[in-house]
């Protein structure tokens, strides 16, 4: 078998020693000098798709024309032949010019183009199995119909050898083909986290056509042949629109309300930098059966990578605010927990403690805010409620003890447009609270969340009793309108003392007004 495939490349050879396969040489040459023309152009034109129209006219003309100035000169020469012997110096590069638009014209056209805008990209090894079949087929066009050379032979005898080739390379090959298989399905890329059949976990850091390498936790590289990955389950950690959701458990003593848990574990959730807003954190009540209540934290981040420091972020965040609420988490069942001194009952974090963060209550002394904290009317809503609404009448203020909330204005259009979020210790609702002004935006609970509802008549008794508070709040006021003016206009001709104490006065007076002093 290897004598005649010996001897069907021995004719191929005796091919290009007469005057045709002279003239085939040259119209070779004429290909090679057109590809490097071409390479000499700038990158930014070779990758253009009005510069592969050109060259698919320029190319074969200038083929043609060199060729044509070949034959003139063997002509004067006084070198003799016919078009059938000078035939090959135009057919041949022809061909091969003819494959090599083809190739650049798919790549520009429908690898880049069509198919680009596909969420898998085609895999670079499929353009070049493609590139070699098409220069594979000019091949066999040029020595089959130009040379008059019987192909069949020559094909009949490699198919037998690549076959006994084949056989005893099967696993190789296998692994090969399954690699292709894998770059056309894609289902994994290079930096996705995987997880397979066998418990083996990491960051798949390389493929080729025979192995995918994953590097593991441990940081070490974990090389699988392809053929085991195409018939293996595979849990893709990556593949996902952008964020990565888990869950986790926490117990917590049956002596703490399930509500102020609940509240305390969102807010440390809100407090990670790793955790996303949307999808919006979920905290569960999970299992009441055992001594201590199990609660699910139900959160998104923004990758796999990410899961352990939000994990952290969280627990750190929970044992900061259940240590400040007077608990923390439920010991083990199997433990026995000793505490000396009197047996302490876990109470909610009182609520003129967290008025002390709000800088519009700053003029307030400890008794106020207790009283405050006292008339005031704790709500909870649950994500997508709508606490307040624009244009309404009001005459409350609302704070955020817990959880986060959506600023929400409507377009003339009817959209609706999305002006901030605020979270914890944020407030919302003065102007209607102190003037009586309409609400200026709706406000909708992005998580759930509760807030504490400050209306005129808890309010309306310490300006009796303190007429200074009023101008003291109205420069609070003053500040913060201030504030938002300059971090969002241009600066007016009027000082910015001057416009902080034409507000101060407007806001006093507004009040008083108000509440008819």
């Amino acid at each position: 078998m290897f004598d005649i495939l010996l001897n069907q490349l021995e004719g191929l050879m005796s091919t290009f020693t007469n005057e045709r396969g002279f003239f085939g040489i040259f119209g070779i040459l004429l290909f090679a000098v057109v590809m490097i023309a071409e390479l000499q152009m700038p990158t930014v034109f070779r990758k253009s798709r009005r510069t592969w129209l050109v060259l698919a006219i320029a190319e074969p003309l200038l083929v043609l024309a060199l060729g044509s100035l070949i034959v003139t000169i063997f002509s004067a020469l006084n070198y003799s032949v016919g078009h059938e012997v000078t035939g090959p110096v135009y057919s041949v590069p022809l061909i091969l010019i003819a494959a090599h638009l083809l190739n650049r014209g798919l790549l520009l056209f429908v690898w880049q183009g069509v198919l680009a805008s596909k969420t898998r990209v085609v895999p670079r090894i499929i353009w070049n199995v493609l590139n070699v079949l098409v220069y594979l087929a000019a091949t066999y066009a040029i020595l089959s119909f130009i040379f008059d050379q019987p192909m069949t032979g020559l094909l009949v005898s490699s198919g037998v050898v690549v076959g006994i080739l084949g056989l005893s390379l099967q696993p190789i090959l296998g692994d090969v083909i399954a690699g292709i298989g894998l770059t056309i399905e894609q289902p994994f890329v290079t930096g996705d986290w995987v997880e397979l059949e066998g418990g083996e976990m990491g960051e798949i850091i390389n493929m080729d056509w025979r192995a995918t390498e994953i590097r593991t936790w441990h940081n070490t590289v974990h090389i699988v042949p392809n053929g085991k990955l195409a018939g293996a389950a595979i849990h893709n950690y990556d593949r996902a629109d952008g964020a990565y959701g888990f869950w986790f458990y926490l117990t917590v003593s049956r002596s703490v309300s399930p509500e102020l848990v609940r509240r305390l574990i969102l807010e440390a959730s809100l407090k990670s930098s790793l955790v996303l807003d949307e999808p919006s954190p979920a905290i569960k009540v999970w299992d009441t059966e055992d001594h201590p209540i199990k609660y699910m934290v139900f959160v998104h981040c923004g990758n796999y990578r990410e899961y352990f420091s939000a994990k952290d972020e969280i627990l750190r965040h929970c044992w900061a605010l259940f240590t400040k609420a007077g608990f923390n988490f439920a010991a083990s069942p199997q433990d026995i927990e000793f505490r000396p001194g009197e047996p302490h009952e876990a109470t909610e974090i009182e609520v003129a403690v967290l008025l002390r963060q709000i800088p519009l209550l700053a003029p307030l002394d400890e008794t106020e805010r207790i009283q405050l904290a006292h008339d005031g009317v704790m709500h909870s809503w649950s994500p997508g409620s709508a606490i307040i609404s624009e244009n309404t009448a009001g005459d409350s203020m609302y704070i955020i003890l817990t959880g986060m909330v959506q600023i929400q204005r409507l377009l003339e259009d009817g959209k609706i447009l999305n002006l901030a979020r605020l979270g914890t210790y944020d407030y919302f609702g003065e102007m209607s609270l102190l003037t009586g002004e309409n609400r200026s935006a709706s406000v909708i609970a992005h998580t759930e969340c509760q807030v504490l509802e400050i209306a005129k008549s808890s309010i309306e008794p310490l300006f009796h009793t303190r007429p200074e508070l009023v101008e003291e709040i109205a420069k609070l006021m003053a500040e913060r309108k201030l504030k938002s003016e300059l971090l969002t206009s241009e600066s007016k001709k009027i000082s910015v003392a001057d416009r902080l104490k034409n507000y101060s006065e407007a806001f006093a007076t507004s009040i008083r007004s108000f509440f008819g002093k």
